[in-house]
């Protein structure tokens, strides 16, 4: 039972984070279309909202172990063993798991480690999509650049 919580906890956060990073990416490249070229440095509006996009779906992360914590179906502790229950050592965590950096000081317990797991790999694929949307961004606003 505990496994199936967090395979599907790990399938409605894979979604949700792809359906958010699709819109987020549609709407960036709409904004930053020829009928807004007025906008100065399209290519930094690009990347302080993917990073803010990143930050938001590691955020949801957060709100997934929370949830899952509080349900009894694992817990997050330090490497002294002290259990882990601030916020910010949520989101720490998730942005460790997130950039799959895994420093290792702060320990999922329970099937909360599948979703750890499970938002490694999303997180990796993620940020693979928006390095190729920042690439395919700056191909595009260089050559417009020559053009004129």
């Amino acid at each position: 039972m505990e496994t199936f919580v967090a395979l599907a906890m790990s399938t409605l956060l894979v979604t949700v984070c792809f359906f958010v990073h699709f819109v987020a990416l549609r709407r960036l490249a709409h904004i930053t279309s020829k009928p807004f070229a007025k906008i100065h440095h399209p290519l930094l509006i690009v990347l302080f909202a993917l990073f803010a996009l990143h930050l938001v779906e590691a955020m949801l992360y957060v709100a997934g172990f929370v949830y899952m914590h509080y349900s009894g179906f694992g817990h997050l502790t330090g490497i002294e063993g002290t259990e882990m229950n601030l916020l910010s050592d949520w989101f720490y965590f998730s942005m460790s798991a997130y950039t799959t950096l895994g420093i290792g000081d702060i320990l999922p317990h329970g099937p909360i480690r599948i979703v750890a797991g499970v938002e490694a790999l999303n997180g990796l694929v993620l940020i693979a999509w928006s390095a190729s949307f920042t690439y395919l961004m700056m191909e595009r606003f260089w050559t417009e650049l020559s053009d004129d």
